[in-house]
């Protein structure tokens, strides 16, 4: 089974489906992680740049960078996190005409989608991505990939569809009770720890700003505590 995990922005992959995919690449599925948009709209780059006093690294943050740049290095971050969990480079796809950060459509997520899939026949593909929130407040682009995964599962793009929820918004209501929760293994744990580390690597003269730790830190630090995934609903 092709099995394509589509990642909102740069650290979704690992925080809310990395325990998911770690299980899937050990079961020997193909395993894809396609990223959506560019993350260049995450309150870190002002964070980094606006000369203000980080508590977590010391000292103050002068590191200016406009959104190309920035977006590269939120790029790198997220390849190195796939790499460590155990996706092999040819896995890992950031699309030329993916979305800008917080401008994801439905309908640019299901283009995205559709390209990524089309070279294998439809009953071998298997989407998991998140789940449409409507309890809460959902990132518009969260919400994007989700409603655009179960458009191509509709219109029978792929096999099937699992999604999941947010580690963020757990827990969900009663009337949508967890299905699953995935709990990696101590060889995966380790993966996911060694791909988190990624996120947080404060290495500024190698142009390594932990990006994904500044912009949602106490995600991070609940992730090193507890790496797991949940599934919500399987279709």
């Amino acid at each position: 089974m092709m099995i394509f995990y589509f990642s909102p922005h740069q650290d979704d992959e690992l925080l809310n489906l990395g325990a998911a995919i770690c299980r899937d690449i050990d079961a020997g599925h193909q395993v894809f992680c396609v990223l959506c948009t560019d993350g260049g709209a995450s309150g870190a780059r002002r964070l980094l740049g606006d000369g203000g006093v980080c508590h977590w690294h010391g000292g103050r943050h002068a590191y200016p960078m406009d959104v190309p740049a920035f977006s590269a290095v939120r790029d790198r971050e997220f390849t190195e996190s796939c790499r460590r969990m155990g996706l092999p480079d040819d896995h890992i796809l950031l699309p030329d005409d993916r979305a800008g950060d917080g401008q994801l459509t439905e309908d640019h997520a299901l283009r995205l989608m559709r390209q990524a899939v089309s070279r294998f026949p439809v009953e071998q593909v298997a989407v998991k991505t998140l789940v449409e929130v409507t309890w809460r407040h959902q990132n518009p682009d969260h919400t994007a990939v989700a409603r655009a995964a179960l458009r191509l599962y509709r219109e029978g793009g792929c096999a099937s569809l699992t999604e999941y929820l947010e580690t963020i918004l757990y827990p969900a209501p009663e009337e949508l009770p967890v299905m699953e929760t995935i709990l990696p293994t101590p060889a995966q744990r380790q993966r996911l720890l060694n791909a988190a580390e990624i996120y947080c690597r404060w290495q500024p003269e190698e142009e390594r700003f932990a990006v994904g730790f500044h912009s949602v830190a106490d995600e991070f630090i609940a992730f090193r505590e507890e790496q797991i995934s949940r599934v919500l609903t399987v279709r």
